[in-house]
């Protein structure tokens, strides 16, 4: 905890990091709040962090069992439906697939073989459906999909579902497209972190043991990989380890969460540069320290 204090201290307040925060909580209990160059409650954007979010909601309307993870997008979406005949290849693609990044819709942009929701250009899945690659695309198409199934934009559902619950009156989803686009403070991060422990636990909650779903245990072909909305670490030794982070320029955001322990790790910056050497390796060593800090026996 004191080396990464100090190691937040010694970088943040530069050209090339102006600001830095993280807090630590283990068992409930918090052993590190540093800010350096960022005020209190200076937002943030958390970039691809937005993702978890993004899950939670469309696992809620699974637990409401307004939607099923296995049955084909074509079920519930009139335009893809449309366009399976001449695209084939998107015919098989679940809702389970664009959380898990399975659907083999790649990362890169639209090229001449592409589908349409909403007046946007997709790129069409590849042969590699079922392996992992992660594309943004996904999360798009997962907010096309609350969407229709509930008639309100998924920023709404976000505030009204996570956000004002949870009392994260500092953050904002009014630019979210289901990837991308939120914007956050530590604090706010730390509600969050409190309160998917807290619904996790609740049996008359809409998000009652949510981490099992974000797991997909029985879909991952190995401990450390990709679930639903989240990054699983499943070590055979230690209880599983939930990341997800979020980098973009002046934007860099992570959360690691321990459920079984109550544990997690939160931090944020605002590099110019996220693809700078520097910073690349500034976030590697306190991610490292944050997660020492967090699974350490004592």
């Amino acid at each position: 905890r004191d080396r990464m204090e100090l190691y937040i201290d010694q970088q943040a307040g530069s050209e090339k990091l102006p600001g830095a925060a993280a807090a630590l909580f283990r068992q409930g209990t918090p052993v590190l709040w540093v800010h350096k160059g960022l005020s209190q409650n200076q937002k943030i954007s958390i970039a691809s962090l937005n993702k978890p979010f993004t899950a939670m909601i469309v696992l809620r309307l699974t637990i409401e069992e307004e939607l099923d993870l296995d049955r084909p997008i074509l079920e519930y979406l009139d335009e893809w439906k449309s366009q399976c005949k001449d695209q084939p290849e998107m015919a098989t693609v679940t809702t389970r697939m664009l959380l898990s990044h399975t659907s083999g819709i790649p990362y890169e942009p639209a090229g001449k073989k592409s589908f349409q929701l909403s007046g946007k250009k997709y790129p069409l899945p590849q042969a590699n459906q079922g392996k992992f690659k992660y594309s943004n695309y996904n999360y798009h198409i997962l907010a096309e999909l609350a969407h229709k199934l509930t008639g309100r934009p998924l920023s709404q559902l976000i505030k009204a579902w996570i956000l004002d619950p949870a009392g994260m009156r500092n953050t904002s989803a009014a630019g979210t497209n289901g990837a991308a686009g939120m914007v956050s403070t530590l604090e706010d991060l730390t509600r969050f972190c409190e309160f998917l422990l807290l619904e996790n636990a609740r049996k008359d909650s809409p998000y009652y043991r949510v981490f099992a779903w974000f797991a997909n245990v029985d879909h991952r072909r190995s401990g450390n990989e990709y679930g639903l909305g989240w990054h699983v670490y499943a070590p055979s030794s230690n209880p599983e380890l939930f990341y997800h982070s979020g980098t973009w320029y002046n934007a860099a955001a992570e959360i690691y969460i321990i459920p079984e322990t109550s544990s997690y790790f939160v931090h944020i910056a605002n590099p110019p540069d996220f693809k700078d050497k520097e910073t690349v390796r500034y976030r590697s060593d306190i991610l490292k320290m944050g997660r020492l800090a967090l699974t350490k026996s004592n």
